[in-house]
C-alpha cells in the first residue's frame, strides 16, 4: 500500500512547516494528496442571559474563527506549492479537540503527521497528548517531525524491534517508506545479556522477512533500558527515520502509554514512525 491521503495537522508550532512540508513530499512520492486540519477545539456558547455582551462575543469569535481558518488554508497552500504545484490539497474545519478530531479523519487516511507532543507541555507525562491519541485510536500509522526539517526519502531507517504486535504492525505500515531507503538497520535492544541470542533470533527473522520484499537489512543488538538505548543506537547508525511500535498500556490503554513510547514520542531529535 502506498501513502495516497495524507493528512496533516495544521496546528501552530514551531514544526509545522516542516511537518507541511514532509506531507507534501509523501504525497509527491505517491502521487497523493495533502489533507489539512484544522481542529478549532470546543466552542463555549455565552450566558443566555449576556444580553448585548453575547452577541459582541460571539461576533469577536467568529472574526477570530474565520481569521485561523484561512490562515491556515492559506499556510497549506503555500506549503505544499513549494514543493509541487500539482499536488491535490483539502482543507477540512473539525469543531473539536485535534487529538480527537486526527483520529476520527484519519480512518480515512494513510498517514497521519500530528503536531508534536511538545505543543503539549502542559499534559501529564504518563497520559496522551494530541501525537499519542490519534496513533492509539485511528487505526492509522503517525509520522512525528519534532524539528525544523522531516525525513526524506533515501535516507536511513531504523527499525526499534522486540518481536512485538505492535512493532511488527509499524514495519508492515511502514513498508513503502522502507522500500526506498538508501539503508535499513533492525535495532534490537535486550534487557539483559541472557535475552539476547532470543532477540537476536527475532531480529534475524525480521531481516529475512525484509529481504523477501526485496529490502535488505542489518541488524544491531544492544543493551539496557531501551527508552535510552533505542535513541543512542539510532543516532549512533545515523538514521533519519526511525519506525517503532507504539504502545499503550493497562485498561486505560487509550489513555495511558508504555514507557518507551513515551519517551520516543517526545523526545525531539529524530523523526519517528509509529503504529499502534
Amino acid at each position: 500500500m502506498d501513502f495516497r491521503t495524507i493528512l496533516v495537522d495544521l496546528s501552530e508550532d514551531s514544526a509545522r512547516s516542516a511537518r507541511i512540508e514532509t506531507a507534501a513530499r509523501v504525497a509527491a512520492k505517491f502521487g497523493g494528496s495533502v489533507v489539512g486540519l484544522t481542529a478549532t477545539g470546543t466552542n463555549l456558547e455565552p450566558f443566555r442571559g449576556a444580553g448585548e455582551e453575547a452577541g459582541q462575543y460571539a461576533a469577536l469569535a467568529a472574526s477570530q474563527l474565520h481569521k485561523l481558518v484561512a490562515g491556515h488554508k492559506e499556510t497549506l497552500d503555500t506549503l505544499t506549492r513549494q514543493v509541487s504545484p500539482d499536488i491535490p490539497t483539502r482543507h477540512i474545519i473539525i469543531d473539536a479537540e485535534s487529538g480527537w478530531a486526527l483520529a476520527d479523519e484519519g480512518r480515512f487516511a494513510d498517514l497521519i503527521l500530528p503536531a508534536p507532543p511538545s505543543a503539549d507541555a502542559d499534559v501529564p507525562a504518563l497520559l496522551a497528548g494530541v501525537a499519542e491519541y490519534a496513533m492509539l485510536n485511528a487505526g492509522r500509522p503517525i509520522l512525528l517531525v519534532p524539528g525544523a526539517a522531516g525525513p526524506r526519502f533515501g535516507g536511513h531507517v531504523a527499525i526499534a524491534w522486540n518481536g512485538g504486535r505492535e512493532a511488527a504492525r509499524a514495519v508492515a505500515d511502514a513498508l513503502p517508506w522502507l522500500a526506498h531507503a538508501s539503508a535499513v538497520t533492525a535495532l534490537v535492544v535486550s534487557a539483559a545479556a541472557i535475552d539476547e541470542e532470543t532477540c537476536r533470533d527475532s531480529g534475524n527473522r525480521l531481516t529475512a522477512w525484509l529481504a523477501s520484499h526485496g529490502i535488505n537489512a542489518d541488524l544491531v543488538v544492544g543493551e539496557g533500558d531501551p527508552d535510552h538505548v533505542l535513541p543512542q543506537l539510532a543516532c549512533k547508525v545515523q538514521a533519519d527515520l526511525l519506525v517503532a511500535g507504539g504502545y499503550g498500556r493497562s485498561r486505560l490503554k487509550e489513555l495511558v502509554l508504555g514507557g518507551t513510547t513515551r519517551a520516543l514520542v517526545r523526545q525531539s531529535s529524530l523523526p519517528v514512525f509509529m503504529s499502534h
